[in-house]
């Protein structure tokens, strides 16, 4: 009996270190999954193409956003509008600085071609080429050649502070941070919106058709005006005074200088496309209806 209790107790002690091995691998294996599972990380989600559209479908619709204020059809076409005034305004402003400088331009050349036909004119008398040529000479073409020349001095006055009123006009318009192709802009001479249904709508009634013939007489007498004076000047020996005018009036007697006659024939033949012009106008008025009434 007691052999088997020393069996059982060899037996057992025999067995303990296999035992407690064991344990201690279970206890090893139980905490190295513990470590894993801490550790592991979540899978990362695989997107599909279903999955793409729900999201998409879940984004607000483009027509559903409000634009901003100043993408609205009304706020563009103000800031258009706004932009198409200023530079209209602009425009403006340069095509009559240029007009004023081009037109001082055109009087200095006006006046170089009167001054250098005057000066041959000059030496033709003096040199005899003939009688009619030779009156007066000392009183009749001297004076007129100073007048010129003193002429021809403003203009270059004039020439020049055009010149500067353009420049500071572009210095202006440089400061101003607009753009710098305003400078050339012809938007001032391109009808407004609107401008061509009232101007289609305008009544031509007897003021219309006389402010038509208003503008043919003014546009030769702007032809006319310079040949008169300068045939004033001839004739008195004199520049017109103040006030004073230079149409011809009565007959002339013998003696004048040619120049005199050839400045009539101008101006009898501008008269005579004048008239013509203005007949003309009437008879397109009547056909659109005007009353013959009108033009008396």
């Amino acid at each position: 009996m007691e052999s088997r209790w020393v069996v059982l107790v060899l037996a057992f002690l025999t067995t303990m270190p296999a035992i407690a091995s064991s344990a201690q691998s279970l206890a090893d294996v139980a905490r190295q999954e513990r470590t894993k599972r801490q550790n592991k990380k979540e899978p990362s989600k695989v997107f599909t193409n279903d999955d793409l559209r729900q999201y998409e479908n879940s984004q607000e619709s483009p027509s559903q956003v409000s634009p901003p204020e100043s993408s609205t059809p009304a706020a563009r076409s103000e800031s258009l509008g706004s932009n198409d005034a200023e530079e209209r305004a602009w425009s403006k402003r340069f095509i009559n600085a240029k007009a004023k400088l081009q037109e001082a331009k055109n009087q200095g050349e006006a006046l170089t071609v009167r001054l250098n036909d005057l000066n041959l004119k000059l030496m033709r008398a003096n040199a005899g080429a003939s009688q009619s040529e030779v009156f007066d000479r000392e009183h009749l073409y001297l004076p007129l050649i100073a007048q010129t020349k003193e002429k021809i001095e403003q203009n270059k006055t004039d020439i020049a502070t055009a010149e500067r009123e353009l420049e500071d006009l572009r210095d202006e318009l440089r400061k101003s941070g607009q753009p710098a192709s305003w400078a050339d802009s012809q938007l001032a001479l391109q009808p407004q919106s609107g401008a061509a249904k009232t101007e289609a709508a305008k009544v031509k009634d007897q003021k219309y058709w006389q402010e038509q013939l208003a503008l043919i007489d003014k546009r030769y007498q702007a032809l006319t005006a310079p040949l008169e004076e300068e045939r004033f000047q001839l004739i008195n020996r004199r520049p017109a005074a103040e006030g004073e005018s230079t149409s011809p009036t009565g007959q002339l007697g013998m003696g004048l200088p040619p120049r005199v006659i050839d400045i009539d024939v101008q101006i009898k033949e501008l008269n005579k496309k004048r008239d013509q012009e203005k007949a003309a106008l009437v008879d397109q008025a009547v056909r659109e209806g005007a009353l013959p009434g009108w033009f008396r």
